[in-house]
């Protein structure tokens, strides 16, 4: 019979879970902050009055269903205080009264590809005639590559106009929601400035614990450049020591993320066990007494914070760094506890500090994999016996991949719609060296101001590095190293999600039951993938893109699709994976369709191409261009289900309806924006139906 009194935050974790994902992913019903605590507050005094009244060992499981419900909702109520719109400062509320904003640098400035990007924490806000009031909120900011913008720091307090522009919602099917997710980080506007249009105020009001962080890992950066590293094997180093990947190359994330390894380059479990079991072994000199033991394990706690610090405090490194806290402090406490118990407790702690934590990629991820690993690496290894002390050691290194691949397949196949195929392979390899890495790294950071011996540790670590970026170099190089467009639905990613359940609890449980369920739910899993693909042989419909400065229409049948688009956007790989692969994923499409251009004629069994006319499924689409402007109206006007008006052609509605007979105007996304503005306004005063793309995606036919 399993003891569930050892497993206490496992049972806390699951209802208060549930209470942060209800008010996060539940829109259509809310409750004010006021009833839930009020209601919250009630459960609680039920659940104490049931703890006194029921005292029968049968009844427990009254309180234990009063105490769930009241964990649901205390999850419900925590995350409505998290969330931005709940304040009763947010800046949107006074937003008609802002000229402008003193703002605070909340974020450290990075350097994107053609921005300076940071996050500003709004704080006061100026009108007119109004005096400053305090405001809350974040917004994104981008700012041009200037003098001004790279020497931001942060904690800098600056004045910028306002308003603060909304960020824009997904335009396209299976986009990614960018909105979403900076939502979940507090953060609802965004703002381009240029350097005209801010004023540093020469303050700096900046957490000095973050401060320090900051400047010391810019400190410890300067050294391992000093040391000799640069270039690919510069980023790789300080993303795996300090967890700072600005200066990691789009090629080299590309190849970490299709060998199944982009987990070595995030300060996450694996560095922080690798610091303490070296740091435990050069402390094994304080085992001999037990106010000695204390001491050291009181020393591991401030080296792995002190580590999480220069770090930048980075969630993944907060998630490690907390789970084995609850560890050390059970060994102090002579309460060894269950590790299952304290991944649990360090859970429950984060979504009590962020309830939005729950739903960041980066948070599920490293719980799902430890706990993969944690229940099923063992299970795993004991499948073989293998006497070879080598052969051994690499079984144990794969059987630890294979847990923690099982425990994170259901989010990478929902989130990412891809597979690494020789994730195992990878891990062999690039497990021992990226320890070498992280020990040899720690060195070199020690060693940084001793002039000889930090460049010959620098070049142990560039070789180490080196070798790494070789093989997932290589590893990506091999056929069907990544297999992309694995589209899961909700239902099938929920049904994952339970199998994984079944399974851990079949492990821990050690019930044959749970392994039928299991069984029984992946069946589900298989029965819904194979009647959504079978549907799709049967889809036949149009889809217009919402692209910026691109033009896109997609005819798709069955399991073809040919696109229409102009000459630069299939060259435009961001665009492309962003807006459109999402999409093709979800209809189980190609992501390499036969691609015709927008002044070429084509013609296939199902899509007949001539001209600016495209006949597709008993729909005719024109194509807008400014030498067929028509005067005077024709005697017969050529019936066209949609005109589509793209890039910057002369707004002229009325030689349209000249010479077409339209149903639906269409204006694209590559249409500016004061154009756009044009086309409508004449489109309503000749009472032309019209759709701005820019508003989202039309899809015809589709289901």
């Amino acid at each position: 019979m399993t003891d569930y009194a050892k497993y206490p935050f496992v049972r806390m974790l699951i209802p208060f879970a549930l209470g942060v994902w209800c008010c996060v992913c539940i829109s259509s019903f809310r409750l004010t902050p006021t009833v839930t605590i009020g209601i919250a507050l009630a459960l609680f005094a039920m659940a104490a009055v049931t703890a006194f009244v029921l005292k029968s060992y049968r009844h427990n499981w009254v309180f234990g269903a009063v105490m769930a419900c009241y964990l649901v909702l205390a999850g419900y109520a925590l995350t409505q205080v998290h969330q931005a719109e709940t304040q009763k400062d947010y800046y949107r509320n006074y937003e008609a009264d802002a000229k402008y904003y003193v703002a605070r640098v909340y974020d450290y400035p990075t350097e994107r590809p053609n921005s300076i990007r940071t996050v500003l924490d709004l704080e006061y806000q100026f009108g007119d005639s109004l005096p400053s009031r305090p405001i809350s909120g974040k917004v994104m900011a981008y700012f041009p590559k200037s003098d001004s913008a790279f020497a931001l720091r942060y904690g800098d307090l600056i004045a910028i106009p306002a308003p603060v522009r909304a960020v824009t919602p997904p335009l396209n099917p299976g986009e990614f929601d960018y909105k979403a997710y900076l939502e979940r980080k507090g953060i609802t506007g965004q703002i381009y400035l240029k350097d005209e249009d801010w004023l540093d105020l020469q303050i700096n009001n900046a957490n000095p614990i973050y401060a320090f962080s900051y400047r010391f890992r810019d400190i410890l950066l300067a050294s391992l450049q000093r040391s000799g590293l640069s270039n690919d094997e510069y980023g790789v180093a300080a993303a795996i020591l300090l967890g700072y990947d600005d200066n990691l190359a789009d090629e080299v994330r590309k190849n970490y993320v299709a060998a199944g390894s982009m987990h070595i380059l995030c300060v996450s479990g694996m560095h922080v066990g690798i610091i303490y079991l070296l740091a435990s072994f050069l402390l094994g000199f304080l085992n001999r007494k037990k106010w000695q033991k204390v001491l050291k394990q009181a020393l591991l706690l401030a080296l792995i914070w002190f580590y999480a610090l220069i770090a930048g405090l980075s969630p993944s490194i907060l998630r490690a760094s907390l789970m084995l806290t609850f560890v050390i402090v059970g060994e102090m406490i002579h309460r060894k506890g269950f590790i299952i118990n304290s991944i649990a407790a360090s859970a429950f702690v984060l979504l009590c500090v962020n309830p939005n934590n729950l739903l960041e990629i980066g948070f599920l991820l490293s719980y799902a994999a430890v706990l993969g690993i944690v229940v099923l690496q063992r299970p795993i290894y004991s499948w073989f016996v293998i006497k070879n002390k080598l052969l051994d050691r690499a079984w144990e290194i794969t059987a630890v991949a294979l847990a923690a691949q099982a425990g994170t397949i259901p989010f990478t196949l929902f989130y990412f719609n891809q597979f690494s195929t020789y994730f195992v392979l990878s891990n062999l390899f690039m497990t021992p060296i990226s320890f070498i890495v992280v020990i040899s790294g720690m060195v070199l950071l020690l060693v940084s101001w001793v002039p000889y011996l930090s460049t010959l540790v620098g070049y142990l670590v560039w070789g180490a590095v080196y070798v790494m970026n070789w093989v997932v170099a290589k590893i990506e190089s091999f056929p069907g190293s990544i297999v992309k467009g694995l589209y899961i639905s909700d239902l099938e990613f929920a049904l994952l999600l339970v199998a994984l359940l079944l399974l851990l609890l079949r492990v821990v449980l050690q019930k044959r039951q749970l392994f039928i369920a299991f069984l029984g739910t992946l069946l589900l899993v298989m029965v819904s993938v194979t009647v959504r693909m079978y549907s799709s042989e049967y889809q036949q419909g149009m889809m217009v893109f919402s692209l910026r400065n691109h033009t896109a229409v997609d005819f798709v049948r069955g399991g073809e699709h040919l696109l229409l688009a102009d000459s630069t956007l299939m060259a435009d790989a961001s665009t492309v994976d962003y807006s459109m692969k999402g999409a093709w994923a979800q209809r189980h499409l190609s992501y390499h369709p036969q691609v015709f251009g927008l002044e070429e004629d084509f013609t296939n069994g199902y899509l007949c191409k001539k001209s600016n006319l495209v006949s597709f499924d008993g729909k005719l689409l024109a194509l807008w261009d400014d030498a067929l402007q028509c005067k005077d109206s024709l005697d017969y006007r050529l019936p066209v289900d949609y005109l589509l008006v793209r890039g910057k052609q002369k707004p002229d509605v009325q030689s349209a309806v000249n010479g077409y007979d339209v149903q639906l105007l269409l204006i694209d996304g590559s249409v500016p924006r004061y154009l756009a503005e044009k086309w409508r306004a004449q489109a309503e005063a000749l009472n032309m139906p019209c759709y701005d793309l820019a508003e989202g995606a039309l899809e015809v036919g589709l289901r």
